[in-house]
């Protein structure tokens, strides 16, 4: 029997050198887990980043339509461009054509169609010949979408309006409009001022570092002004001297009242043209452009474009409307046993203006023009009192009627909130 017992293997000894290499092969495989590491941090903080920078399309709806989910071409209606031509050149087949012109002429009279104005061409954005919709606006407010997806329908829209209050005020510097164009403040404006204060400031006399403050009621769509719905108040500094206004209505009529309750209206206009210049006022003395001679000129000559409205400047009744050779077209209207006035050199007098003819403060009696002796278009605008031609600017004239007593308490304290807020502009 063999009783030796089995020969244990021999353990390796480890060399300086192996242990060497096995360190060397651990500090490789922890320096790949760390930059492994790293690397799965740095995607992740970028792919966070992207994340976080990365932000849902907001919802873009126009004419009742999600517009930002098609393709959308926008463009205005050429001179002499038809509706049928329009949806032609956007791709839709002749087949289509005559009946979407048919549904749409059910809605909206296509004579109508425009030249300037915008249209909208919503496509499919991965068939971009296949027109969706079709969109024509034809004013600030009013549109027409015909809908081409599946049975053409048309539908009329409106825009929503705005109504905000809005106040304004500055020096001027070239005119009221000049001034209301250069703030894109809505121009109206200055027609509204010119028709409140016709009885107390002549807007050809406006001169430099005047100013004026309003406080009034506009429409606004999508931002942009589209109207004028009232001026509550005004305030106008014009040749050193301050005019108030304010709206008040008294016996079922309103009318414009300074900051005491006396009425802004007058007999007379300031003037009978609403916006031109003075070119050459009442004088004993004036050299005549035609007749090349020195004579009085006893009326107030206002240049203006021909064609530009001439506007009575009082009640009164016509005692004259023809042409002569030295006055060309003219008018000649009696306002009371006092006063007369003649309008001069007319493009044409308005129709239905004859002798006997009752005309209200305001009504357009005529039109500018170059007839009779005149050089260039413009209104000589003649004033009689008593029979004998005066400077209709050094006349005075008396107010309309004032506020009655038992209203003028009701008015004080309406405007009184008004007034500081006007100062405050």
């Amino acid at each position: 029997m063999n009783d030796e017992q089995p020969i244990a293997p021999k353990k390796k000894k480890l060399t300086p050198k192996k242990v060497l290499k096995l360190a060397l092969v651990a500090g490789i495989v922890l320096i790949a887990i760390f930059l492994i590491k790293e690397l799965f941090n740095l995607v992740d903080d970028s792919a966070k980043k992207i994340i976080h920078k990365i932000k849902p399309v907001p919802s873009r709806v126009e004419y009742g339509i999600e517009t930002n989910t098609f393709l959308v071409e926008e463009d205005t209606v050429d001179n002499g461009q038809t509706f049928a031509g329009l949806l032609k050149e956007h791709g839709l087949p002749d087949s289509l054509s005559q009946k979407t012109i048919n549904v749409a002429n059910e809605e909206f009279n296509l004579r109508r169609f425009m030249a300037g104005k915008p249209i909208m061409v919503l496509k499919q954005k991965h068939k971009p010949h296949r027109i969706q919709y079709f969109i024509y606006e034809h004013s600030y407010s009013d549109y027409l979408v015909i809908d081409l997806r599946d049975t053409i329908k048309a539908l009329l829209g409106k825009k929503p309006i705005e109504n905000m209050e809005n106040q304004f005020g500055c020096e001027i510097k070239s005119s009221v409009f000049g001034e209301l164009e250069r703030k894109n403040v809505n121009p109206e404006l200055a027609m509204m001022l010119s028709q409140i204060y016709a009885w107390s400031i002549d807007f050809h006399k406006i001169q430099e570092n005047d100013a004026f403050k309003v406080i009034f009621e506009e429409q606004r769509i999508e931002g942009r002004s589209v109207g004028i719905n009232r001026i509550k108040a005004a305030w106008f500094k014009n040749r050193g001297q301050e005019f108030y206004a304010f709206p008040f209505e008294q016996n079922g009529t309103t009318n414009w009242y300074d900051e005491k309750g006396n009425s802004l209206k007058k007999m007379f206009l300031k003037a009978p043209l609403k916006f031109s210049r003075i070119s050459s006022a009442y004088t004993m003395k004036r050299f005549h452009p035609v007749l090349k001679i020195f004579k009085a000129h006893l009326g107030t000559d206002y240049a203006a474009a021909t064609g530009t409205p001439i506007l009575s400047v009082a009640d009164g009744q016509v005692l004259d409307a023809k042409y002569n050779v030295n006055n060309g077209n003219y008018v000649k209207i009696k306002h009371n046993k006092t006063y007369t006035t003649q309008y001069l050199h007319m493009s044409r007098i308005a129709a239905g203006m004859r002798t006997g003819k009752r005309v209200r403060q305001g009504d357009v009696i005529g039109f500018v023009g170059s007839t009779g002796l005149a050089t260039g278009p413009h209104l000589c605008f003649r004033f009689w009192k008593n029979g004998v031609q005066v400077d209709p600017k050094k006349e005075k004239h008396n107010q309309g009627p004032p506020l009655e007593n038992h209203l003028k308490q009701t008015f004080l304290s309406n405007t009184k909130s008004l007034k500081l807020q006007l100062e405050k502009i």
